[in-house]
């Protein structure tokens, strides 16, 4: 069986983890929570391809290239996810699955609204450092099943 190439795409601030909402979403930095999911991946066979970008429509270019380079997406869109209908249309234009990933639980915050949700294949949400982790585990199962 083919290695499974997996985009992990992190949206507005997630540059800035370990320094804001360190209670909610705790001390680690992005860049070790992907070195993590990264050295994962590999323990499990998969190829976790990072990226991040406080940029609205660099997100939606990569989710574009997404498309043939890629067999599945994890996204953290981070507050593009409460109002971005340009990440929702890209989103659903994808032919391989998408799972909505949020480090806290997204709905500790009454206002919190996703317009993704409607389109991904699932959300995990909550289990801090593991949820990464977790929403790999279950897109791997679903593309096996694909």
């Amino acid at each position: 069986m083919k290695e499974k190439r997996i985009l992990v795409v992190n949206g507005a601030n997630m540059d800035l983890l370990g320094k804001r909402d360190r209670n909610a979403l705790g001390t680690d930095t992005l860049d070790v929570l992907m070195e993590e999911l990264i050295q994962y991946a590999k323990e499990i066979g998969a190829d976790a391809v990072p990226y991040q970008s406080n940029v609205e429509g660099e997100i939606i270019n990569i989710l574009h290239e997404a498309m043939e380079q890629y067999d599945g997406v994890l996204i953290n869109p981070g507050s593009f996810g409460h109002y971005s209908i340009g990440l929702k249309e890209a989103i659903d234009a994808l032919p391989v699955p998408c799972i909505e990933v949020h480090l806290a639980n997204f709905y500790r915050k009454p206002e919190n609204h996703s317009v993704l949700a409607p389109v991904c294949t699932g959300l995990v949400c909550g289990f801090g450092r593991e949820t990464y982790k977790a929403a790999l585990d279950n897109i791997l199962r679903i593309t096996d099943i694909q």
